[in-house]
């Protein structure tokens, strides 16, 4: 089981079957206006308190924000991950084919893509196991990671949980 806490009350948010166990962050109804208004809390700063990489992004999967852990896991700084394409970011190397993120054979079955386009169009969450071939640190290798999908206004939040090399 998965299970969703307020990052600020520490209400469990929700619940759900899941292959992996543990606990997601999150922020509940009752507490994001406080979060934005009375304790006047950039979204950047938000972001990074969260201890899982998370990357929001917008439609066709360009990231438009990460937090520290997701500036950590890539070893990139802010500017050079806003605004590119989340294949770009990671490091997939189908990205680095011609075309690019989004545009080669391999991107229909993305997971990642799959997930931010599903939340993009329904507003439903989504949670995938992801493998994925990509450049971090030192060259290719193969990750595998749960995603969970969540949309906030016009933007998904990405967040990668149990990142391992395998």
């Amino acid at each position: 089981m998965m299970c969703v806490v307020c990052c600020y009350c520490r209400k469990e948010i929700r619940t759900k079957p899941s292959e992996f166990d543990g606990v997601s962050q999150g922020v509940c109804d009752a507490c994001l206006p406080l979060m934005v208004r009375e304790l006047g809390q950039p979204m950047q700063d938000y972001l990074d308190e969260l201890q899982v990489p998370v990357l929001v992004v917008q439609d066709n999967a360009r990231v438009i924000s990460a937090n520290a852990a997701a500036r950590k896991l890539m070893s990139k700084e802010e500017i050079e991950i806003c605004g590119e394409l989340a294949g770009d970011v990671i490091g997939c190397r189908h990205a680095r084919e011609p075309g690019g993120c989004g545009q080669t054979r391999h991107c229909r079955s993305c997971a990642i893509r799959q997930c931010v386009t599903h939340t993009l169009d329904t507003g439903e969450p989504c949670r995938k196991t992801a493998f994925a071939d990509i450049g971090l640190f030192n060259g290719d290798r193969r990750v595998r990671f749960l995603i969970e999908t969540e949309k906030v206004n016009s933007f998904v939040r990405l967040t990668m949980h149990d990142v391992q090399e395998g």
